[in-house]
């Protein structure tokens, strides 16, 4: 038996000043709003999200031909989940929302007393990027290190999760997953994502890149995990300095993994997958 503490919670809480714009709800979302009555209906769509502390506020633009209504959002948040109301200026009709952040994705539906109307996954809108992402680079060579790492750790880990409950008797609900692979040299990568939410009478599936922007920014950092008694370590490079900060406690048996963030005390459980 061993332990570990580690995870991409931690990770999070690790890259701190180096997160980039892409890991919270705040932003702006573009895609397509599907009609839970008739599913070849899709409306170009834009969500504006300001998030401050547990509050929520922001817009939502949906393209109908020549004509754009916006609706005023006024809600709260908890973690990477936000409901609340969207009010349509013009006469004032009240709608609810709700919004999910899964896998870089916006998953986001309108209801209107109980009853899902519209639903759809948007992606970021992220000003002044454009082409192709190029490749991550690390600061640290790929070669021995001289770091001592678990080989009981060296493997893509899966973890799940599912929310549910929401303006519908049947709720907004759904499900996540993401993958995350401790490579034998100490580097860190994104396995990858997928995830399904479910309104009334409408449903939407997403798989991708998982926390991309955080790996990148890890990598740029030279990002190396390795493992200290009962607990995993992150050695990155911070301006021309070494720092090794420890992430997490860990325990693995029979490929399954319980990671426990060192600041939070969030235990999340793991699934070998190879």
């Amino acid at each position: 038996m061993k332990y570990i503490f580690f995870g991409i919670i931690a990770l999070f809480a690790i890259i701190g000043p180096y997160q980039v714009i892409g890991q919270g709800l705040g932003g702006t979302w573009t895609g397509s709003l599907v009609s839970a009555d008739n599913s070849a209906t899709a409306l170009g769509s834009t969500v504006f999200l300001r998030v401050s502390g547990g509050k929520l506020s922001g817009t939502v633009r949906v393209q109908t031909g020549n004509k754009q209504d916006e609706y005023t959002l006024q809600g709260t948040t908890n973690g990477q989940q936000a409901q609340g109301t969207a009010t349509y200026p013009a006469d004032g009709t009240m709608f609810q929302f709700e919004a999910a952040l899964q896998s870089g994705r916006l998953l986001f539906t309108i209801g209107l007393n109980g009853t899902s109307i519209r639903s759809g996954t948007l992606t970021r809108d992220v000003a002044g990027t454009s082409g192709a992402r190029k490749p991550a680079t690390s600061s640290i060579s790929s070669k021995p290190d001289g770091l001592n790492r678990d080989p009981a750790l060296v493997g893509a880990w899966r973890t799940s999760s599912n929310y549910g409950g929401g303006i519908t008797d049947g709720g907004f609900y759904g499900s996540t997953s993401t993958t995350l692979l401790l490579n034998a040299d100490g580097t860190l990568s994104d396995g990858g994502s997928s995830g399904y939410a479910s309104g009334s009478d409408v449903s939407v599936e997403s798989s991708g890149g998982g926390n991309a922007n955080l790996f990148a920014q890890l990598a740029a950092a030279g990002a190396r995990w390795f493992t200290k008694g009962n607990q995993v370590y992150i050695r990155l490079q911070v301006n021309n300095q070494t720092q090794d900060v420890p992430a997490s406690k860990y325990y693995v048996e029979n490929g399954k993994m319980l990671i426990t963030d060192l600041k939070s005390g969030k235990k999340t459980l793991y699934y070998k997958v190879n």
